[in-house]
Protein backbone atom coordinates (compact mmCIF):
# COMPACT_ATOMS: atom_id res chain seq x y z
CA UNK A 1 0.00 0.00 0.00
CA UNK A 2 1.36 3.63 -0.73
CA UNK A 3 3.25 5.64 1.80
CA UNK A 4 1.83 9.17 2.93
CA UNK A 5 1.85 11.41 5.74
CA UNK A 6 -0.38 11.54 9.02
CA UNK A 7 -3.28 13.45 9.47
CA UNK A 8 -5.03 11.92 12.98
CA UNK A 9 -7.88 10.16 13.65
CA UNK A 10 -10.04 12.74 15.57
CA UNK A 11 -10.69 14.77 12.04
CA UNK A 12 -12.72 11.78 11.12
CA UNK A 13 -14.27 11.17 13.47
CA UNK A 14 -15.51 14.78 14.32
CA UNK A 15 -16.60 14.23 9.93
CA UNK A 16 -17.96 11.15 10.88
CA UNK A 17 -20.58 12.68 13.03
CA UNK A 18 -21.62 15.26 11.04
CA UNK A 19 -22.58 13.07 8.50
CA UNK A 20 -24.84 11.35 11.12
CA UNK A 21 -26.18 14.71 11.59
CA UNK A 22 -26.94 15.83 8.26
CA UNK A 23 -27.84 12.07 7.13
CA UNK A 24 -25.47 11.47 4.67
CA UNK A 25 -22.90 9.23 3.89
CA UNK A 26 -19.11 10.14 4.45
CA UNK A 27 -17.42 9.68 0.96
CA UNK A 28 -14.19 11.42 1.21
CA UNK A 29 -11.56 10.13 3.01
CA UNK A 30 -7.77 12.28 3.19
CA UNK A 31 -5.81 8.83 2.18
CA UNK A 32 -3.25 11.52 0.83
CA UNK A 33 -2.57 11.97 4.53
CA UNK A 34 -2.09 8.21 5.99
CA UNK A 35 0.99 5.40 5.66
CA UNK A 36 -1.28 2.64 3.87
CA UNK A 37 -0.40 -1.03 4.42
CA UNK A 38 -1.37 -4.34 3.23
CA UNK A 39 -0.79 -5.59 6.78
CA UNK A 40 -2.32 -5.17 10.38
CA UNK A 41 -4.72 -6.94 12.57
CA UNK A 42 -8.25 -4.67 12.92
CA UNK A 43 -10.15 -6.57 15.20
CA UNK A 44 -13.00 -7.02 13.03
CA UNK A 45 -11.74 -7.66 9.83
CA UNK A 46 -7.86 -8.84 9.88
CA UNK A 47 -5.34 -8.28 7.38
CA UNK A 48 -2.91 -11.42 8.21
CA UNK A 49 -2.51 -14.12 5.88
CA UNK A 50 -4.22 -17.35 6.98
CA UNK A 51 -6.94 -16.14 8.67
CA UNK A 52 -10.67 -17.14 7.46
CA UNK A 53 -14.15 -17.25 8.48
CA UNK A 54 -16.94 -19.92 6.89
CA UNK A 55 -20.75 -18.80 6.60
CA UNK A 56 -23.42 -20.95 5.48
CA UNK A 57 -27.08 -21.46 5.44
CA UNK A 58 -27.83 -24.91 5.18
CA UNK A 59 -31.50 -26.12 4.80
CA UNK A 60 -34.04 -28.74 3.63
CA UNK A 61 -33.40 -27.68 0.55
CA UNK A 62 -30.27 -26.82 0.16
CA UNK A 63 -27.14 -25.03 0.60
CA UNK A 64 -25.19 -21.73 0.45
CA UNK A 65 -21.69 -21.62 1.85
CA UNK A 66 -19.47 -18.86 1.26
CA UNK A 67 -15.34 -18.71 2.68
CA UNK A 68 -13.63 -15.82 2.93
CA UNK A 69 -9.37 -16.14 3.61
CA UNK A 70 -6.95 -13.71 3.71
CA UNK A 71 -4.26 -14.84 0.97
CA UNK A 72 -0.49 -14.26 1.78
CA UNK A 73 -0.88 -12.33 -1.31
CA UNK A 74 -0.79 -8.55 -2.85
CA UNK A 75 -1.91 -6.39 -5.63
CA UNK A 76 -1.63 -2.88 -6.28
CA UNK A 77 -4.50 -0.77 -6.71
CA UNK A 78 -4.19 3.00 -7.47
CA UNK A 79 -0.64 2.83 -6.95
CA UNK A 80 -1.37 1.41 -3.17
CA UNK A 81 -0.17 -1.85 -2.20
CA UNK A 82 -3.33 -4.16 -0.84
CA UNK A 83 -3.83 -7.30 0.64
CA UNK A 84 -6.43 -9.75 -1.32
CA UNK A 85 -9.19 -10.86 0.76
CA UNK A 86 -10.72 -13.60 -1.50
CA UNK A 87 -14.39 -14.82 -1.21
CA UNK A 88 -15.93 -18.40 -2.15
CA UNK A 89 -19.11 -19.07 -3.13
CA UNK A 90 -21.33 -22.50 -3.14
CA UNK A 91 -24.69 -22.84 -4.05
CA UNK A 92 -25.81 -26.10 -3.33
CA UNK A 93 -22.42 -27.39 -3.65
CA UNK A 94 -21.60 -25.83 -6.75
CA UNK A 95 -18.74 -22.75 -7.42
CA UNK A 96 -20.80 -20.01 -8.24
CA UNK A 97 -18.53 -16.81 -7.17
CA UNK A 98 -15.43 -16.22 -6.37
CA UNK A 99 -14.78 -12.26 -5.85
CA UNK A 100 -10.77 -10.95 -5.00
CA UNK A 101 -10.97 -7.95 -2.59
CA UNK A 102 -8.40 -5.20 -2.12
CA UNK A 103 -8.08 -3.51 1.33
CA UNK A 104 -5.47 -1.65 3.12
CA UNK A 105 -4.76 -0.40 6.78
CA UNK A 106 -3.95 3.08 7.75
CA UNK A 107 -0.96 2.81 10.29
CA UNK A 108 -1.36 6.03 11.91
CA UNK A 109 -5.48 5.06 12.07
CA UNK A 110 -6.02 1.28 12.13
CA UNK A 111 -9.03 2.25 9.56
CA UNK A 112 -9.55 -0.06 6.73
CA UNK A 113 -9.71 0.88 3.53
CA UNK A 114 -11.31 -0.94 0.55
CA UNK A 115 -9.85 -0.69 -2.91
CA UNK A 116 -12.32 -2.77 -5.11
CA UNK A 117 -12.60 -6.27 -6.16
CA UNK A 118 -12.47 -8.97 -9.38
CA UNK A 119 -14.85 -10.77 -9.60
CA UNK A 120 -15.79 -14.07 -11.59
CA UNK A 121 -19.29 -15.68 -11.32
CA UNK A 122 -19.27 -19.64 -12.17
CA UNK A 123 -21.73 -21.93 -13.54
CA UNK A 124 -21.07 -25.47 -14.69
CA UNK A 125 -17.84 -24.70 -13.93
CA UNK A 126 -17.28 -21.78 -16.32
CA UNK A 127 -17.03 -18.56 -15.56
CA UNK A 128 -19.89 -16.50 -17.30
CA UNK A 129 -19.62 -13.18 -15.65
CA UNK A 130 -18.03 -10.11 -13.77
CA UNK A 131 -21.15 -8.10 -12.91
CA UNK A 132 -19.88 -5.46 -9.80
CA UNK A 133 -16.21 -5.66 -10.50
CA UNK A 134 -14.52 -1.82 -9.52
CA UNK A 135 -11.61 -0.30 -8.25
CA UNK A 136 -9.78 2.66 -6.88
CA UNK A 137 -8.53 4.59 -9.70
CA UNK A 138 -10.43 4.05 -12.53
CA UNK A 139 -12.70 6.37 -14.01
CA UNK A 140 -14.78 8.04 -10.96
CA UNK A 141 -13.96 5.28 -8.66
CA UNK A 142 -11.82 5.72 -5.47
CA UNK A 143 -11.30 3.76 -2.18
CA UNK A 144 -14.17 3.31 0.51
CA UNK A 145 -13.75 3.21 4.22
CA UNK A 146 -14.67 -0.72 4.93
CA UNK A 147 -13.71 -0.76 8.67
CA UNK A 148 -13.17 2.02 11.18
CA UNK A 149 -10.67 1.83 13.57
CA UNK A 150 -12.95 2.90 16.53
CA UNK A 151 -16.54 1.71 15.38
CA UNK A 152 -19.34 4.29 16.85
CA UNK A 153 -22.92 3.75 16.56
CA UNK A 154 -24.45 6.24 13.88
CA UNK A 155 -21.37 6.11 11.79
CA UNK A 156 -22.58 6.24 7.95
CA UNK A 157 -19.76 5.80 5.37
CA UNK A 158 -19.29 4.62 2.07
CA UNK A 159 -17.62 1.32 1.40
CA UNK A 160 -17.42 1.34 -2.66
CA UNK A 161 -17.71 4.40 -4.53
CA UNK A 162 -17.87 3.93 -8.18
CA UNK A 163 -20.91 5.52 -9.52
CA UNK A 164 -20.67 3.15 -12.57
CA UNK A 165 -20.68 -0.34 -10.70
CA UNK A 166 -20.57 0.16 -7.15
CA UNK A 167 -21.88 2.31 -4.47
CA UNK A 168 -22.60 0.26 -1.46
CA UNK A 169 -22.52 1.79 2.07
CA UNK A 170 -22.47 1.14 5.45
CA UNK A 171 -24.34 2.41 8.81
CA UNK A 172 -23.08 1.22 11.86
CA UNK A 173 -26.29 0.06 14.45
CA UNK A 174 -24.52 -1.38 17.41
CA UNK A 175 -21.45 -1.87 18.64
CA UNK A 176 -21.75 -3.98 21.92
CA UNK A 177 -24.29 -6.34 20.67
CA UNK A 178 -24.57 -10.27 21.75
CA UNK A 179 -24.99 -12.30 18.43
CA UNK A 180 -25.64 -16.40 18.46
CA UNK A 181 -24.10 -18.79 16.03
CA UNK A 182 -23.87 -21.89 15.19
CA UNK A 183 -20.11 -22.07 16.54
CA UNK A 184 -20.70 -20.24 19.64
CA UNK A 185 -21.90 -16.78 21.41
CA UNK A 186 -20.05 -13.47 20.85
CA UNK A 187 -19.57 -10.28 22.86
CA UNK A 188 -19.18 -7.00 21.64
CA UNK A 189 -20.24 -7.65 17.89
CA UNK A 190 -20.87 -4.57 15.54
CA UNK A 191 -24.15 -5.00 13.81
CA UNK A 192 -23.97 -2.87 9.82
CA UNK A 193 -26.53 -2.48 7.93
CA UNK A 194 -25.93 -1.98 4.20
CA UNK A 195 -27.52 -0.21 1.40
CA UNK A 196 -26.18 1.36 -1.79
CA UNK A 197 -28.18 4.11 -4.15
CA UNK A 198 -27.79 2.14 -7.04
CA UNK A 199 -30.18 -0.24 -5.79
CA UNK A 200 -32.06 2.17 -3.34
CA UNK A 201 -34.86 -1.26 -2.35
CA UNK A 202 -32.14 -3.47 -1.31
CA UNK A 203 -30.58 -3.46 1.90
CA UNK A 204 -28.07 -6.27 3.61
CA UNK A 205 -27.11 -6.97 7.21
CA UNK A 206 -23.90 -7.95 8.33
CA UNK A 207 -22.65 -8.54 12.06
CA UNK A 208 -18.49 -9.00 12.83
CA UNK A 209 -17.06 -10.05 15.90
CA UNK A 210 -13.54 -9.51 17.57
CA UNK A 211 -10.92 -11.31 16.87
CA UNK A 212 -13.39 -13.64 14.39
CA UNK A 213 -14.34 -11.18 11.41
CA UNK A 214 -17.47 -11.76 10.09
CA UNK A 215 -20.06 -13.87 11.73
CA UNK A 216 -23.25 -13.26 9.59
CA UNK A 217 -24.35 -12.05 6.51
CA UNK A 218 -28.01 -11.92 5.48
CA UNK A 219 -28.89 -15.32 6.38
CA UNK A 220 -25.50 -16.93 6.67
CA UNK A 221 -24.38 -17.40 10.10
CA UNK A 222 -20.90 -18.30 10.96
CA UNK A 223 -19.88 -22.44 11.08
CA UNK A 224 -15.67 -22.44 11.24
CA UNK A 225 -13.44 -19.65 11.66
CA UNK A 226 -9.21 -19.45 12.76
CA UNK A 227 -6.14 -19.85 10.65
CA UNK A 228 -5.03 -21.89 7.77
CA UNK A 229 -2.06 -23.03 6.59
CA UNK A 230 -1.61 -23.03 2.74
CA UNK A 231 -0.77 -27.27 2.91
CA UNK A 232 -4.36 -27.63 4.15
CA UNK A 233 -6.47 -28.71 0.62
CA UNK A 234 -9.78 -27.66 2.25
CA UNK A 235 -11.88 -26.59 5.11
CA UNK A 236 -14.50 -28.34 6.79
CA UNK A 237 -16.71 -28.83 9.41
CA UNK A 238 -19.45 -30.59 11.39
CA UNK A 239 -23.15 -30.71 11.12
CA UNK A 240 -25.49 -33.08 12.70
CA UNK A 241 -27.65 -35.28 10.93
CA UNK A 242 -30.61 -33.78 10.75
CA UNK A 243 -29.24 -30.69 9.20
CA UNK A 244 -28.29 -32.33 6.21
CA UNK A 245 -30.41 -31.24 3.00
CA UNK A 246 -33.59 -33.70 2.67
CA UNK A 247 -32.08 -34.87 -1.00
CA UNK A 248 -28.33 -36.18 0.01
CA UNK A 249 -29.70 -37.57 3.31
CA UNK A 250 -31.94 -39.61 1.78
CA UNK A 251 -29.38 -40.43 -0.69
CA UNK A 252 -27.39 -41.56 2.40
CA UNK A 253 -30.83 -43.71 3.62
CA UNK A 254 -31.02 -45.40 0.45
CA UNK A 255 -27.74 -46.35 -0.01
CA UNK A 256 -27.11 -47.70 3.71
CA UNK A 257 -31.07 -48.49 4.83
CA UNK A 258 -29.80 -50.27 7.98
CA UNK A 259 -26.73 -47.97 8.63
CA UNK A 260 -26.56 -45.59 12.10
CA UNK A 261 -24.77 -42.02 10.81
CA UNK A 262 -22.04 -41.35 13.25
CA UNK A 263 -20.72 -38.23 11.68
CA UNK A 264 -21.43 -35.28 9.32
CA UNK A 265 -19.09 -33.11 7.82
CA UNK A 266 -19.47 -30.42 5.22
CA UNK A 267 -16.41 -30.55 2.93
CA UNK A 268 -14.90 -27.32 1.28
CA UNK A 269 -12.55 -27.59 -1.30
CA UNK A 270 -11.75 -25.34 -4.28
CA UNK A 271 -14.62 -25.69 -6.88
CA UNK A 272 -16.95 -28.15 -4.55
CA UNK A 273 -18.63 -28.36 -1.25
CA UNK A 274 -20.37 -31.62 -0.21
CA UNK A 275 -21.34 -33.53 2.52
CA UNK A 276 -18.82 -36.12 4.15
CA UNK A 277 -20.41 -38.92 6.19
CA UNK A 278 -19.75 -42.23 8.24
CA UNK A 279 -22.28 -44.28 8.36
CA UNK A 280 -21.77 -47.95 10.53
CA UNK A 281 -23.67 -51.14 9.63
CA UNK A 282 -22.83 -53.81 11.94
CA UNK A 283 -20.07 -52.31 13.15
CA UNK A 284 -18.23 -51.97 9.77
CA UNK A 285 -18.02 -48.32 8.91
CA UNK A 286 -18.58 -46.70 5.29
CA UNK A 287 -17.65 -43.54 3.97
CA UNK A 288 -20.16 -41.99 1.92
CA UNK A 289 -19.54 -38.37 0.35
CA UNK A 290 -22.54 -36.75 -1.81
CA UNK A 291 -23.75 -33.48 -3.38
CA UNK A 292 -26.06 -31.59 -2.68
CA UNK A 293 -28.55 -32.49 -5.88
CA UNK A 294 -28.06 -36.35 -4.46
CA UNK A 295 -24.82 -37.27 -6.66
CA UNK A 296 -22.76 -39.84 -4.94
CA UNK A 297 -18.85 -39.59 -5.66
CA UNK A 298 -17.82 -41.83 -2.89
CA UNK A 299 -19.57 -45.09 -1.06
CA UNK A 300 -16.93 -47.24 -0.27
CA UNK A 301 -15.56 -49.09 3.14
CA UNK A 302 -13.59 -48.16 5.12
Amino acid sequence: MKTRTLIAAIPFVVAASATVANDVWQSDFPLDGYTLTATGDHPYWSLKPGRFVVLASIEADGSEVVVISVLDETEMVDGVETRVIEEREYEDGELAEISRNFFAMAEETGDVFYFGEDVDYYKDGQIVGHDGEWRAGIGEAKAGLYMPARPEAGMKYYMEYDPSSAMDRAEIIETDATVETARGTFRNSLIITESSPLEPDDESYKRYAPKVGMIYDDGLELYKYGRRFPSERYIEFEITEDQMPKIPRDVVYELHPTGVIREVKVEIRKTRAFYAVETFIDGDQWDVEVLDDGEVKRNTPD
